[in-house]
């Protein structure tokens, strides 16, 4: 069972590749529907309908060098100093959440030193906060303009 709510999305079918295709309010753009896309298009809907999460604020596979290796993170958001806040690592429903992906989000994050970190599956969502240098799991998201969102 999903984590998240129902969204309506838009979705078509490529004429060229026959791939189907979802809408990314985010980077306003057509994209080809994976399973990780679903969950992907998910927790940003997530974030924009259910925690008031401003669309500008969210930025959705960016590439980032880190190490002189290039990485592309899934899910970043930053505040109005151009911060980022949270960084999340999407996986289809049928890859696990384990170390290796906490692993995944950690190195990204050692480049963009979000205060939030999440991990979802679509099936699940694990949330981290750092407190006091430490990493804690929390409950959820917390809604934009609160705590460390601002």
């Amino acid at each position: 069972m999903f984590v998240y709510p129902q969204y309506e999305f838009k979705t078509r079918k490529n004429k060229e590749t026959d791939a189907v295709e979802i809408w990314d309010i985010a980077r306003r753009q057509w994209v080809t529907l994976t399973p990780e896309e679903f969950v992907r298009q998910h927790l940003i809907h997530y974030l924009i309908f259910n925690k008031q999460f401003p669309l500008e604020t969210i930025i959705v596979e960016k590439e980032i060098v880190i190490n002189k290796l290039k990485k592309r993170f899934d899910i970043a958001v930053i505040n109005k100093k151009q911060e980022f806040i949270l960084v999340a690592e999407c996986k289809a429903p049928t890859v696990n959440i384990d170390e290796s992906v906490m692993q995944q989000v950690l190195i990204y994050n050692q480049h963009l030193k979000a205060q939030c970190l999440v991990l979802t599956n679509g099936l699940s969502q694990f949330v981290y906060e750092k407190i006091n240098d430490n990493w804690t799991m929390v409950q959820d998201i917390k809604e934009y303009g609160v705590g460390l969102n601002e």
